[in-house]
């Protein structure tokens, strides 16, 4: 039995999706010294042969909804992912996407703090 003579293609299209895949789904920076809630959330999603990214679906939870919600959007920051070659079928892909958030406190002023207790 012979390959599909589009089989370079297709392969040199899968190889194509799983870099820029990798690329888009990269962890956050973070900066040390800094505060971060930090997961991973596991995504499957489907891959149209035009390269549109869709049925973005959350598989495994970061743990956080939040967190879980900013994993979604950065993959959806990734599309459109390459175009596949002629005859290319839809593709079923899965990402680890590591995300990082900032965690942010508040800071109270000692004098403001004092204003108040004696106003």
């Amino acid at each position: 039995m012979h390959a599909p003579r589009h089989a370079p293609d297709l392969n040199r299209w899968i190889a194509d999706l799983g870099t820029a895949i990798a690329r888009a789904t990269q962890p956050d920076p973070i900066t040390p010294g800094t505060d971060y809630r930090t997961g991973t959330a596991l995504l499957a999603f489907t891959v149209e042969p035009d390269g549109r990214i869709a049925d973005i679906r959350l598989v495994g939870s970061s743990g956080d909804a939040a967190l879980d919600r900013r994993a979604i959007a950065k993959l959806r920051r990734a599309d459109p992912l390459p175009a596949g070659p002629d005859g290319a079928p839809r593709r079923t892909q899965v990402a680890a996407v590591g995300v990082a958030e900032r965690i942010v406190r508040s800071v109270r002023h000692p004098e403001m703090t004092a204003r108040r207790a004696y106003a």
